[in-house]
């Protein structure tokens, strides 16, 4: 399967500025995998016109430790992109179907928050993650979008993230699967 899980990266890179990229690229030149040096300096090349100013931190993983370590004590919008399970079905248009898990959210466990200070952060959060879905949405209708295809299914469902169960931090996501076609 044709980098499945590094264009997720590529993709939503493009909501988040270069300086809050830059932060993600820490690997050790001695321990790089193959590609991550070309696959880093394609990203940090990308335009800015989808940036979204308020996000401050970009997690893509599945890795709860690497998760954790990365959301506690933030302060800030976060976007969080979660992979999951995928169908594949060779004889099928779109042949990989992936389950996507996209959260903005925001650390409400702060001392100094009240009620209404609470309410703006999640009204925020909700804003940030309608506009990425309304840009996936927007782009997968050009016309030049691959018609095999699908950045987002439709409907989206869209949940609370309680901070509870997500260190300290509260806001939304949305939960949808995405289909592709891989190279033979």
């Amino acid at each position: 399967m044709n980098e499945l899980i590094i264009n997720l990266l590529r993709y939503f890179s493009k909501f988040v500025g270069k300086a809050v990229l830059g932060k993600m690229f820490i690997q050790p030149a001695t321990s790089r995998l193959t590609g991550y040096d070309s696959i880093k300096t394609e990203i940090l090349a990308m335009g800015n016109d989808d940036v979204i100013p308020e996000i401050q931190k970009f997690i893509l993983s599945m890795n709860e430790n690497y998760v954790s370590e990365k959301i506690k004590n933030s302060n800030e919008f976060i976007l969080f992109v979660e992979y999951g399970k995928m169908t594949v079905d060779p004889d099928s248009q779109n042949e990989v179907m992936q389950s996507l898990a996209v959260s903005v959210v925001h650390n409400l466990s702060k001392t100094n928050n009240d009620n209404l200070n609470e309410i703006i952060l999640m009204n925020k959060c909700l804003e940030i993650l309608d506009i990425i879905i309304r840009k996936m949405h927007e782009e997968q209708n050009e016309l030049n979008y691959c018609a095999n295809n699908e950045l987002i299914s439709f409907p989206a469902e869209l949940q609370i993230v309680d901070p509870r169960e997500f260190y300290g931090c509260g806001g939304w996501c949305a939960m949808f699967s995405n289909s592709n076609t891989t190279e033979k």
